[in-house]
């Protein structure tokens, strides 16, 4: 009885916390359909820099994980894990304690550093020839910022060229 009645509680949390979602979610997902539509992406760095930030990636290995393919959603961005492990660690805390988060900043910190830490490791392998890590030279900054494009077509090539340089020693 007693676990039937933690179980009720447990979905009520969850059931309150998705009302109270849905507006926003819907906001998001407009929002998201519009700016997708307009520049065929939805990351604000990527299309302001035209360079990936550190969530590249993840939608997809969010969807290879729901599949069960780890080693997709691993290869498309293995900052997946990291932020599943900061879900589980919050839903613990709200659904089945029924408490606040405790160590939150703590466990944001965490995730931020490892998310930066997987993004410096993934450009320097990937950088700027193995999506998602590519440069979209079709980027605002192009447009707005005289000589932008020049200088970023200048630093691929000297990454190209650094490239070369260690593939032949």
């Amino acid at each position: 009885m007693a676990i039937e009645k933690r179980g009720k509680e447990i979905l009520k949390r969850i059931g309150r916390d998705i009302k109270g979602a849905a507006a926003v979610a819907a906001a998001f997902l407009i929002c998201y359909l519009i700016i997708h539509w307009f520049f065929d992406s939805f990351c604000p760095f990527l299309i302001l820099t035209g360079l990936p930030c550190p969530g590249c990636g993840l939608t997809r290995a969010g969807l290879y994980l729901l599949r069960g393919r780890i080693d997709r959603a691993a290869y498309s961005n293995p900052s997946i894990f990291l932020i599943l492990a900061f879900g589980l660690y919050c839903a613990y805390f709200r659904y089945i304690k029924g408490t606040p988060v405790r160590g939150v900043r703590v466990a944001i910190g965490i995730l931020v550093t490892g998310m930066l830490g997987i993004y410096v490791v993934r450009m320097y392998l990937h950088f700027p020839g193995q999506a998602p890590y590519v440069y979209q030279s079709d980027n605002l900054l192009a447009v707005w910022m005289p000589g932008y494009k020049e200088w970023m077509g200048q630093i691929m090539g000297e990454i190209g060229a650094w490239r070369r340089h260690w593939a032949s020693v």
